[in-house]
Parts: C-alpha cells; structure tokens; sequence
C-alpha cells in the first residue's frame, strides 16, 4: 500500500497510511549494540569464563540483530486510518479499532514520551502486553509514540478522528484533553 498523507481542510484525506520512520539515533544505537557484543566475542581467551562469555554475547548478538532487523525491514509498524477503522502494528501486537467504538483520544506523557492514547470499547479478549498494561493501570486499547511517525501531525489526525467518528452520527460522548502544540 503506498503512503499517503493529504490534506484537506485541515485535516487528514482519509484513507490514511504511515509507515514509522525511525531517526537515525536508533540505527547508530542498535549498532554500538550490536558492535559491542562482536567486540566480546573478539577478545581472545581460552578459558571457561570466555567461552560462557562468548556465548552470552552471541546469544544477545543474535537476539538486539534480530529485534533491529524485524523492526526496520521485516516487520515494520504502521498506522493505517480508513473511514470504518483505525489499524495499528507495531513489533509486539496489532489491533484493530473501528471507529464507532471509540469513546475517548488524548495525549498522555509516559516516561518522558509523549504518546497519543485511543480508549475504544473494544470486546476482543486482551493479549499478554494489553493485559500487562492493565494491571499498572493503563487502561487506554492502544497507544501510539508520537515521534514513531514524523510526518504525522497528531493534533490533525485526531482532529480527523473525532470529525469522522461525528460525521457517522454516532451519540458517542468524547474527552477533550489538552492539546500538544
């Protein structure tokens, strides 16, 4: 599906399709990583100790190469906003929200990153992340990093949502929280 973000009066074209663009900082960080771990494994040495060693490096080697590769190219998030249904991926789960069981949208900050939050009456059985979530009091049915997609101008897309939730004539009552500039 090829990306689109148009706008129209000031809010988004709908259907809306993003991919996560990831800063540069991620590549250089998973690289140190991943560098570090071969510079373990490169370190010569015979003993028992190395050898524990090098496998626990090799272990992790494979396990961050994995978590980077699946994140930038294999498995890649994305955000995809129709006039039915919000779709949201990400490396650890997948849901889909229709649009006429939302019930409330707002921004929250969460260990210093600021997330957009989409509560929706949602009958599907949670899985282990959702229920995780539940039990330190999260309560929202998905959460969105607000710096996982650059070109998305959230206050827009929310805007969006609430228009097209109204449009549908729904009586749904809706949260005005505050808004990030």
């Amino acid at each position: 599906m090829k990306e689109s973000l148009i706008e129209e009066n000031g809010l988004y074209t709908l259907p809306l399709y993003q991919k996560v663009k990831f800063k540069g900082v991620f590549h250089i960080l998973f690289l140190f990583i991943i560098l570090l771990f071969i510079g373990f494994i490169l370190i010569p040495g015979n003993e028992f100790t190395k050898v524990i060693l090098n496998m626990g490096s090799l272990i992790f080697l494979v396990v961050f190469g994995y978590f980077w590769i699946s994140t930038v190219f294999i498995n890649k998030p994305y955000l995809i906003v129709t006039d039915k249904h919000l779709e949201y991926k990400w490396l650890f789960g997948h849901k889909i929200i229709k649009l006429d069981k939302i019930y409330q949208i707002s921004f929250f900050v969460e260990n210093g990153i600021t997330k957009i939050g989409i509560w929706a009456n949602d009958q599907s059985k949670p899985s282990f992340l959702e229920k995780i979530d539940r039990a330190f009091g999260r309560d929202y049915s998905v959460s969105i990093v607000v710096s996982s997609f650059q070109s998305i101008d959230f206050n827009k897309l929310r805007f969006t949502i609430l228009s097209e939730i109204q449009s549908e004539s729904i009586g749904v009552l809706l949260d005005e929280p505050d808004v990030i500039s």
